[in-house]
């Protein structure tokens, strides 16, 4: 939370479209703190923020497995929570949901497809409204397998999907809060 606080604190005399784009980023660390510890989990080594790994724009992807994922290749994986109901989106999922994600994944591929030539690269992308790409949805039924693989327990997929989703909800109703309250203040 103190992530977040001083996230709005800096933004407070931004746009809009500015401000919510720092405070998802603020919000994202720990969504991608609970993907590194539930890669330890599924005895999946990570290593946050690859060095050495960067887009054209010097960008660099949010993580990336320190073993082979699949194909003798890595995974090196990239967080984004598109707006649902952002300007740039709105046409698309007032249409049919998830198209946000699924944009927001294409646009990702095309941003690492050069400079990731020996991993396996997954965009990771959740709506703020819910919504996931299909690419990440499987992901995460594939996390979930593993951890309940290694436990040895069936029940650990269920409660490894419904905590996921738990903390999902969570974060996505503190992503459509702060953007009603950053429309308010920039409506009054």
């Amino acid at each position: 939370m103190q992530e977040l606080k001083f996230a709005l604190d800096r933004v407070s005399h931004l746009p809009v479209h500015d401000a919510l784009t720092i405070v998802r980023n603020a919000l994202s660390l720990p969504r991608l703190m609970y993907f590194l510890r539930t890669s330890f989990s599924a005895s999946i080594p990570v290593l946050k923020e690859p060095s050495g790994i960067s887009a054209l724009d010097g960008k660099r992807p949010d993580g990336c497995t320190l073993i082979p994922w699949r194909a003798s290749r890595c995974l090196a994986w990239d967080v984004t929570v598109p707006g649902t109901l952002a300007e740039r989106y709105v046409h698309l999922t007032s249409k049919e949901s998830g198209l946000a994600a699924t944009r927001a994944s294409d646009e990702k591929f095309k941003k690492y497809e050069g400079a990731l030539p020996s991993m396996d690269f997954l965009p990771v992308c959740i709506e703020v409204l819910g919504p996931m790409d299909n690419n990440t949805s499987i992901f995460f039924k594939k996390i979930c397998k593993k951890i309940s693989g290694r436990s040895g327990d069936s029940k650990e997929l269920f409660f490894a999907m419904n905590h996921i989703s738990c903390l999902l909800q969570r974060f996505l109703r503190v992503c459509v809060t702060e953007n009603v309250q950053l429309n308010a203040d920039v409506s009054e």
